[in-house]
């Protein structure tokens, strides 16, 4: 089977007290063959890019997450120009907006606006974290043609299958990840059974939503239960949608 590829995975969570990298190898025994680290506060985004030169599997996508778009100031957009020119800062997330938590939605959107600046100019696609903010979101993505012009994933979807095929439209994955093993899951196993093969990628969001990267093993397996392939087709597909977004080669 070919490895699988976490596309979204915080290992280094102030939550996990250090032990994340502790998780790697057990991982890379069970076939994760790479994770995708993303940014959440600007204080986090110098321990991403040194953890990603220390471990091979380890990828960077530093950004700062829209609850934290306060730390936004000129000197956070010149360190992040700066890290985005890394060649294992391979995207940047987490970004977009949040209608439940943080700032005023008006600061958020500066921020989000000001860091696809920085993602369009790096040529890096962006890790998208959207919540309760979609239809705002989606038209700010459009009007920067973001989607045809860099790519990226939308974190964590669980939406319709109308939004999901919209993104596709724009030129978006959709991030597949642990809410699709819940019972109460309606939405999004529509989703990935619709929606062409390509379009799809995997994540934990750990440790959010999951304990061990292993869990994205559930999550293949779920994704291929629900298409009717095998889990190894599943693998190779999302991985490969991984690698080519990426511009990764694992």
């Amino acid at each position: 089977m070919s490895l699988l590829i976490d596309t979204h995975a915080h290992i280094d969570a102030p939550e996990l007290n250090g032990t994340g990298l502790d998780l790697l190898q057990p991982a890379q025994e069970k076939g994760i063959g790479a994770l995708v680290v993303p940014g959440v506060r600007v204080s986090g985004w110098q321990n991403l890019l040194q953890l990603a030169e220390q471990f091979p599997a380890l990828f960077a996508a530093p950004g700062l997450h829209p609850v934290y778009a306060q730390q936004w100031n000129d000197a956070a957009a010149e360190q992040l120009q700066q890290l985005c020119t890394h060649p294992k800062a391979i995207a940047m997330g987490e970004i977009g907006l949040d209608g439940v938590s943080g700032p005023d939605m008006m600061l958020q959107e500066r921020v989000l606006r000001a860091q696809l600046e920085i993602a369009l100019q790096a040529e890096r696609p962006v890790l998208l974290h959207g919540r309760k903010a979609t239809g705002r979101l989606l038209d700010i993505l459009r009007q920067k043609e973001i989607g045809k012009k860099i790519g990226g994933i939308w974190h964590g979807f669980s939406g319709s299958l109308q939004v999901a095929e919209e993104l596709v439209r724009l030129g978006f994955k959709i991030g597949v990840g642990p809410i699709i093993l819940r019972d109460s899951a309606r939405k999004l196993p529509q989703a990935v059974q619709q929606l062409p093969l390509a379009a799809l990628v995997l994540e934990t969001d750990l440790p959010d939503m999951a304990e061990t990267p292993e869990a994205l093993i559930a999550v293949a397996e779920k994704v291929a239960e629900l298409r009717g392939i095998s889990l190894a087709e599943v693998a190779q597909s999302t991985s490969e949608n991984a690698r080519k977004l990426f511009k990764i080669d694992i």
